[in-house]
C-alpha cells in the first residue's frame, strides 16, 4: 500500500468508535527503513493547504488493529 493511499482512510478508535482523523505523515526507524508510527490530525477533516495547523497525535503501528479498505482501526491509542 502507498502512504497516499493510507492518508485518505479514516484513523477509528476501536472501543469507543471515535473518529481520531487522518493520517499526516509517518515515523521511520533510520537503521531499518520500517514505518514505526504515523502521525495523525485530530480534527476530524481531511487536511488542505491552507488549515492552519491542528493538534495530531503518534499512533504506534503496532496498536492498528485492521487496515481496511476505507478506515485503519487503532486498538490502543497512546501519545
Amino acid at each position: 500500500m502507498k502512504f497516499s493511499d493510507a492518508q485518505q482512510k479514516e484513523v477509528i478508535e476501536a472501543n469507543s468508535g471515535q473518529l481520531l482523523g487522518f493520517i499526516v505523515d509517518a515515523e521511520i526507524d533510520k537503521e531499518t527503513g520500517f514505518i514505526t508510527s504515523f502521525i495523525v490530525e485530530t480534527n476530524g477533516a481531511y487536511p488542505t493547504f491552507f488549515n492552519k495547523k491542528r493538534e495530531t497525535k503518534k499512533i504506534d503501528i503496532q496498536n492498528i488493529s485492521i487496515i481496511g479498505k476505507d478506515v485503519i482501526i487503532v486498538s490502543k491509542n497512546r501519545e
